[in-house]
């Protein structure tokens, strides 16, 4: 059976995708983590707002790049 590794727990792919909270949280941290990569690199970003289309620049996308950049 296929594992995962968060925290350094490691549990099965089952476990995980049978916990919604767990879920979540990783769909959560993977859209920070692009938002933060398209911030970075200077490119905008779509996004679904107030029921529009809209065209976020990358200096109003709204994540906090650390201290090296990243």
């Amino acid at each position: 059976m296929k594992t995962i590794s968060k925290n350094g727990n490691t549990e099965t792919l089952e476990a995980v995708f049978s916990d919604d909270a767990c879920i979540d949280a990783l769909a959560k941290e993977a859209v920070r983590d692009a938002l933060r990569e398209h911030k970075r690199k200077g490119q905008s970003v779509v996004v679904w707002q107030d029921g529009k289309i809209v065209t976020l620049a990358p200096e109003d996308i709204p994540v906090e790049l650390g201290e090296d950049g990243e």
